[in-house]
């Protein structure tokens, strides 16, 4: 909507003020969707040709992070690991899902 909106604009040759007035919105909204459908094009083209301004080429690089338990956080003996919030849980075998969700509903409550 905000795309032909704009396009709109462009083509009457009208100030904002005029434009938005005779469409029944805000000018500075107008100039603010005017800038942010030019900013998304313009990050959309740098993704698409893989440059930015001043000739610089962006490059995608795989980034792979290995973090190791402590081992006082380590649950050796869990089947299950849920890691949330902040948190990790160790689930044994043969774990009580009731106790589990209490758990988890406790632990989101301290958020």
């Amino acid at each position: 909507m905000w795309a032909g909106r704009i396009a709109r604009w462009q083509q009457s040759g009208l100030t904002a003020e005029r434009f938005a007035g005779r469409e029944g919105v805000n000018p500075r909204t107008l100039t603010f969707w005017k800038w942010k459908l030019g900013r998304d094009d313009r990050h959309a083209a740098e993704a698409a040709t893989g440059s930015r301004r001043g000739g610089e080429r962006l490059a995608f690089v795989e980034v792979l992070k290995r973090v190791a338990a402590p081992a006082a956080m380590a649950a050796p003996s869990a089947a299950l690991e849920v890691v949330a919030g902040g948190y990790r849980v160790g689930v044994a075998p043969g774990f009580d899902a009731t106790t589990l969700r209490a758990l988890l509903d406790m632990l989101e409550g301290r958020r």
